[in-house]
Formats: C-alpha cells, structure tokens, sequence
C-alpha cells in the first residue's frame, strides 16, 4: 500500500496523485496527535486563566470560552478527519479525493479561532500604542483572511476534486496565508516596538519585565507566524500531498494557545514588593550625661513603574 500506480485509481474521470501512505494517511494522523495534546495544553492554560484573573472584564472572559468552544468543535472536526483517513478508508486512496466532511468544518472552526485571537491582539496594540493605524491595518488583514478561508469553506463543501480544487483555488489559499502571515507579523513587531519604547521611560525592576514581556510576546508570536510559514511553504512544493494539510490541522489550535499563553503571561508583571530601610541614629541628651540609641524605621516605599496598559484587563476597563 506504500506507492500505487495512479492510473489505477480512477473515480469519475478523476486521478488521484501517485499515493503515498507516508505522505498522505502519515501527516494526517501526526497532525491529529498533535493537535490533541496542543489542547490539553489549551485546556490547562484556560484553567490558569480563570483560575487567576477573575476581574478581567467579561468581554475578555468570554472571547477565552469562545475560543475553547471553538477548539473543542475543531478538535472533533480534526479527529473525524483522521477516522475517515485511516479507518473508514482504509485500503480505499480514492476516498482522498475529496476533504472529508471533517475537514471541511475544520477549515470554519480555524477562521472563527483566527478572529477571535486576532482581534484581541488588535485590542491589546490599541491599548498599548493609543493610535487607530496600526490595529486597524491588523483588523483589516484579519478580516481579509478570515473572509477568504469562510469562501473557502463553502467551496471545500462543494470539492469533487482535491487536485482540482487545490489548482483552481491557489491564488485564494496563498492571499488568505500571506495576508494571515502579515498580520501576525504586523501585532507582534508593534506590540515589542511600543514596548520597548515604554522601557527607557521607567525605573530599573520595570525595564527588567518588560525586556522579559518582550521576549514572552515575540515567542507567543512568532510561532504562530511560523506555523503559517510552514502551511504555506509545503502547499507551495508538495501540494499533491497531505503534509500541508496536517500541519494546518494545528494553526487553529497553536494560535489559540499564543492568546492564552499572552494572557497568563501577566503572571509575570505582579506587583513588586515595597522597599524598607532600617535606619539607627544615636543621639545624646543634653549636657552630655546620658546618650540613647533610638531605632528609627523610615518605610521607603519605591515607586515602581505600572505595567503597560496592554496586560490590564479589568472590569470597566472595556
């Protein structure tokens, strides 16, 4: 079952690429695995999230319990595909002729989670920058990819053919990455711009979180970015195959970990603890005959930068 001629395998006129269980049933089911465990991750990380931030304004609140409700939607999608691969078609390559119908629903759970995510970081660049340019350049890509994959997903239902879909819509699937790609790459180089820009304006304990913040926010961020780069690399060499298919399985649920990863990130910034110095004086009585040591204890309490704006999420703050 390893290679199979593909002149033998033929369905309605159509012909499926020269199949390779390595690189069609292999990537499916890797990706699936994958997926799973990124969401145990998720599932753990939502539960730290409320778990520690119980005053974030409900709007946050329930832009986190969308995008869990969405991963757990894309998580059946992903699994349902990897049955329909590997079990229900099994000895039969010509079922890969078309996405399953899992595949297809996951293809709308990555949109709604890419909204979600995206927006919030918009929100967050808002916060932090105080000017309309940026996130709004950032909602408009994110508007721009999300409409492309919706009209994907209605053509993805309709596919009678991989090959054929894959050929008639790549100019659309390659927009829908670059434009997804730009626009992770547009919020996280802003969000550390602005952050750095906010560090030589404080005081040294605060310079030191934020110089960690940046470095959280570029991690949370560029793998995202990374993720999309590999999507779109291996759909641009090998799109006869599965390999880019498996890896997009997992977009969806490592961008929703990066929100939930940048969210708990706070932990990070709480506050520091005031400052106190013992100070004794030794003073004499008058004339000399006497002398007492009086302990004096002045409280320095230092005044320590407030963390950026963008990490507050507080009720009435929206």
């Amino acid at each position: 079952m390893n290679v199979t001629d593909p002149s033998t395998l033929t369905a309605s006129g159509n012909v499926l690429p020269p199949f390779n269980v390595y690189t069609m049933i292999g990537p499916v089911a890797l990706g699936a695995l994958v997926n799973a465990c990124l969401f145990g991750g998720l599932v753990v990380q939502t539960y730290v999230y409320y778990a520690n931030f119980p005053n974030d304004h409900r709007v946050m609140k329930l832009t986190v319990a969308a995008i869990l409700a969405s991963q757990i939607a894309h998580l059946i999608c992903v699994s349902a595909t990897l049955w329909n691969v590997a079990v229900s078609g099994y000895g039969n390559p010509l079922t890969l002729l078309v996405f399953p119908l899992g595949a297809d629903a996951a293809i709308l759970f990555t949109a709604i989670t890419g909204a979600l995510v995206e927006s919030s970081f918009a929100f967050r660049l808002w916060k932090l920058s105080k000017t309309l340019t940026l996130p709004l350049i950032s909602l408009a890509l994110c508007l721009l990819a999300q409409s492309i994959a919706l009209a994907m997903t209605a053509k993805a239902f309709a596919m009678t053919n991989l090959v054929t879909f894959e050929t008639d819509e790549n100019r659309l699937i390659i927009l829908a990455l670059t434009s997804r790609l730009v626009c992770e790459l547009t919020l996280t180089l802003s969000m550390v711009w602005y952050l750095r820009k906010q560090r030589s304006s404080t005081f040294s304990r605060t310079t030191t979180k934020i110089d960690r913040l940046v470095l959280w926010t570029l991690e949370t961020g560029l793998i995202t970015s990374l993720v999309v780069v590999f999507v779109m690399s291996f759909f641009l060499a090998t799109k006869q195959n599965y390999i880019w298919i498996g890896i997009y399985a997992n977009l969806a649920t490592v961008n929703a970990n990066s929100l939930l990863a940048s969210l708990n990130g706070r932990l990070i910034i709480r506050s520091v603890p005031n400052d106190s110095l013992n100070m004794n004086t030794l003073s004499s009585s008058s004339g000399g005959r006497s002398r007492r040591t009086q302990s004096v204890m002045i409280n320095v309490t230092q005044t320590i930068g407030s963390a950026p704006g963008i990490f507050k999420y507080d009720e009435g703050e929206v």
